[in-house]
């Protein structure tokens, strides 16, 4: 599907990310929109493509076949809304908005086109959580009992912020009206949805992020997540911890997964915590690969005409969970690990 039309709306890092994932893949027919002229430009100059400054002339202008809605979260369905209206397919970057207000008549619209829509689930696409899944399938550990979901990291560490209390500020997750730990680390809910089917937020808990100067927002929470087929997720994110971390821990009838991010490795156990298995990713595999693979299964649906995983159903659990959380999680001085 090289032959396609793309507009890329929002060029920072997610942005920039798929716009070279994008020439990779082959398309030739790239632009970017970005009402940030700096912003736009880097990216421009770097893959050689076209870029607006205005994102109705884009749309007019360009007629994309696609449009990838990377920009900060409370743009998301407005935009989405106006590239659908226009005949474009969607690719929506995670979340699918920051609250739960038009995503009903997003979904009318883009049935009502017959446009193939997906929300970025590149978690699902990465080796570890793919690998999961797969030994979940197969009944392996038989039902499954409960789980520890988690990822945590440092923000505030990001090249363009580097600690700046100001530039971290002015970042779209220092809003409370959409940022927070929450949105930002959804991917991990979304994972438990995926791994163990739709569920209801038993309760959560909250730091709020006063230590990287971000107070009005949680920089850390759990949920606590019962799932309609018996099992019990506890979901824990952070994007105030110095150390990254990501991974999982699954235990079910008859023994476990665990999978770690730095390791690379999903084991499994029995019953008896012998090792039964260890499954590795291919030597030289490279974290972007599953921005690629995301994309590719993307283009996959578009001209197959089937409805994608990380469908707009799918990122509306997500979304409400997330939003359900953020909502009534009690505040703490610590999120029990």
């Amino acid at each position: 599907m090289t032959n396609l039309k793309i507009l890329i709306c929002g060029t920072g890092s997610i942005g920039k990310r798929h716009t070279r994932n994008l020439r990779t893949l082959g398309v030739q027919e790239l632009a970017v929109f970005d009402p940030i002229e700096e912003e736009r430009n880097a990216i421009t100059e770097e893959v050689g493509c076209k870029g607006y400054g205005d994102y109705t002339e884009a749309l007019e202008q360009m007629q994309p076949d696609v449009v990838f809605i990377c920009s900060p979260t409370k743009f998301h369905v407005d935009q989405a809304m106006a590239a659908a209206n226009a005949g474009a397919n969607l690719f929506i970057e995670k979340p699918l908005n920051h609250t739960v207000e038009g995503v009903e008549e997003l979904k009318n619209l883009v049935e009502a086109k017959g446009l193939t829509c997906m929300v970025g689930c590149n978690m699902r696409f990465h080796f570890g959580p793919s690998t999961v899944k797969k030994v979940l399938d197969a009944g392996t550990i038989g039902e499954v009992t409960d789980a520890y979901i988690n990822v945590l990291f440092d923000f505030t560490g990001r090249a363009d912020l580097k600690g700046n209390v100001e530039r971290i500020r002015a970042t779209y997750n220092a809003d409370p009206a959409q940022g927070g730990a929450i949105r930002e680390c959804v991917h991990e809910i979304d994972l438990s949805l995926w791994y163990f089917g739709e569920g209801a937020l038993n309760n959560a808990t909250k730091i709020n992020a006063d230590r990287i100067g971000i107070p009005e927002v949680e920089g850390e929470s759990s949920l606590y997540i019962d799932h309609a087929n018996g099992a019990k997720s506890h979901v824990h994110l952070s994007f105030m911890n110095p150390e990254y971390k990501r991974g999982c821990k699954i235990t079910g009838t008859k023994g476990a997964i665990e999978w770690d991010f730095t390791e690379g490795i999903v084991k499994v156990t029995d019953a008896e915590g012998n090792e039964t298995a260890a499954h590795t990713a291919e030597e030289g595999y490279e974290v972007n690969q599953m921005y690629l693979d995301e994309i590719s299964y993307f283009f996959e649906c578009m001209e197959n005409g089937t409805k994608p995983m990380g469908n707009l159903d799918d990122a509306t659990l997500a979304l409400k969970m997330a939003l359900d959380a953020v909502e009534t999680a009690e505040e703490q001085l610590s999120v029990p690990a």
